[in-house]
């Protein structure tokens, strides 16, 4: 018995890195150009021969033996109808989130052929993907469940984004905006697909996911999203998600050991850890890159009351005129443009600024110590909430901006 156990496992192993190689193939097939260049054809790349590929990918996934998922056939509709509420939640916040930063014009075609050709591109890519992701899952999550989503997960994260993005990474700016951008909205996302299928199998998560992508392959006009927004609602909205799927299953399936309850619950905490940790380094400054508040008009109308400013770490040598910068003065942080730098003996540089509505400039140089960073991006009016709690629970706290 032993015997036949550890074939039965070794061929697992195999199969599943026949799996991971095909994708690994398909990824560096679509996203280096040689192929193309063969076949001297974009059209017969794109719209034959890549599809062409998911799809053996996905006869695969589907004709080697799979492990269950692990929720019951009962339960299988509402975890159905859970991932397509969850997508359509999703959606709609992407939809405020456009009512924000506002719309563009989606970049597919849409004349008959051109819906045709895009739905078999996404389509085989996407039927590939999720029967492979709950092959791998349901295969190996018997007895370490979380890590093996984790570990999927990470794998389609870093497929799913181009090659070329990450060759772009030449400063820490640039990580940030791929992190962003694109490695923690995707992936949150697929994280959520990831425990769809641990739960529903492939038919759970394509649900989710072919949900999603209809939205953003077949809408005329989508959410032109700034990384920020991006950022929150990309990251958050799929997480919350899991946690809610993961809250409807155990409610639902009541005979589920307290054990059980346990251990599903752990994935929930997790990720609440993770992300609150996440969070806290990001607002403290723990990043080259952070957020500060904005509470006072002395920078109208470049920077208004209620604004988030993204303040940049830099070095004193990094520092010009014309800069708006963010320091320390006393027990206040302040932001304002950099108006004249003054230089000391012995080389040493100080700086002169003023608040844009301000009358004149500020009575105290800026010592290069002062300075915690120079802002590069504005983001209009989601520090309102913030300023209204701070406003409410003490007021000689609500202008911590001058």
């Amino acid at each position: 018995m032993a015997v036949k156990r550890s074939a039965f496992s070794r061929s697992k192993v195999t199969k599943s890195l026949i799996l991971l190689g095909m994708l690994s193939l398909i990824y560096l097939i679509e996203f280096f150009p040689v192929i193309k260049k063969l076949l001297g054809s974009t059209f017969l790349f794109s719209y034959i021969f890549i599809p062409a590929l998911w799809l053996v990918a996905a006869f695969t996934a589907w004709y080697f033996p799979r492990s269950r998922p692990i929720a019951r056939r009962k339960y299988l509709n509402i975890l159905n109808l859970t991932a397509f509420v969850c997508a359509l939640i999703f959606i709609i916040l992407l939809a405020a989130g456009g009512l924000i930063d506002g719309f563009g014009k989606s970049p597919y075609s849409f004349t008959p052929l051109g819906i045709v050709f895009n739905a078999i591109m996404f389509g085989s890519a996407l039927l590939g993907t999720e029967l492979i992701r709950a092959n791998l899952i349901n295969n190996h999550a018997v007895r370490r469940p979380f890590f093996i989503i984790i570990i999927v997960s990470l794998i389609l994260t870093f497929i799913d984004i181009p090659f070329a993005n990450y060759l772009k990474l030449q400063n820490p700016l640039d990580g940030v905006n791929l992190a962003g951008n694109s490695l923690l909205p995707v992936f949150s996302e697929q994280l959520m697909a990831s425990y769809l299928a641990y739960l529903g199998g492939p038919v759970t998560s394509l649900i989710y996911k072919g949900t999603l992508e209809v939205f953003r392959r077949f809408c005329p006009i989508l959410p032109n999203l700034g990384w920020i927004t991006k950022t929150l609602i990309g990251t958050f909205i799929p997480f919350f998600s899991l946690i809610i799927v993961q809250n409807i299953y155990l409610y639902e399936s009541r005979e589920v050991k307290r054990i059980g309850r346990k251990k599903e619950g752990t994935l929930g905490w997790i990720i609440t850890s993770v992300l609150a940790v996440i969070i806290v380094w990001f607002a403290v400054g723990l990043f080259p890159i952070y957020p500060q508040i904005i509470a006072t008009g002395s920078m109208e109308p470049k920077i208004m009351p209620g604004d988030v400013i993204l303040v940049k770490k830099i070095q004193e040598q990094e520092v010009n005129v014309g800069d708006i910068i963010n320091f320390h003065l006393e027990q206040v942080s302040v932001t304002h443009r950099i108006v004249a730098i003054e230089n000391q003996k012995g080389g040493k540089r100080l700086f002169r600024t003023k608040g844009d509505n301000n009358s004149s400039v500020d009575s105290q140089l800026v010592d290069p110590q002062q300075i915690k960073g120079k802002v590069f991006q504005v983001i209009p009016k989601i520090g309102w909430p913030t300023l209204y709690l701070r406003s409410r629970g003490d007021p000689d706290t609500a202008n911590v901006e001058i």
